[in-house]
């Protein structure tokens, strides 16, 4: 179960935003164990955003796509905006020749862009 926990990590920046980086391999179980810890935590830590930083992730297929935008949507849901980071050019491209559609779903290339649009920004 520690295990579990350790394998999606909620990533807390600030008051109402988080990040949740995954890494490695999405099954059936990873991504029902992601659903689940986005929407608990999200609602716990009452998040406005949370990035979901796929950046550590080495294969999306039709499974796993379909899965993050099941996420995405859930989250919606319960009124936490979503964006998706670290989508790597062969990830970009296996995603298009799928011809899986992201809709209006929000992605950044990198984690930085992403809290960039949300309002981040380095301090002098």
């Amino acid at each position: 179960m520690a295990l579990e926990e350790l394998s999606v990590p909620m990533v807390p920046l600030s008051k109402g935003i988080a990040v949740m980086p995954i890494v490695g391999q999405i099954d059936t179980h990873r991504a029902q164990l992601i659903m689940e810890t986005a929407l608990e935590e999200s609602a716990n830590l009452q998040l406005h955003y949370l990035i979901l930083d796929i950046s550590g992730v080495l294969i999306v297929d039709t499974m796993v796509a379909n899965n993050i935008i099941e996420i995405v949507k859930a989250l919606q849901l319960i009124g936490t905006k979503t964006m998706i980071t670290g989508i790597r050019p062969e990830i970009a491209q296996t995603v298009v020749s799928l011809g899986i559609e992201l809709g209006t779903i929000k992605t950044k290339a990198t984690l930085e862009q992403a809290l960039a649009e949300i309002g981040f920004s380095i301090l002098n």
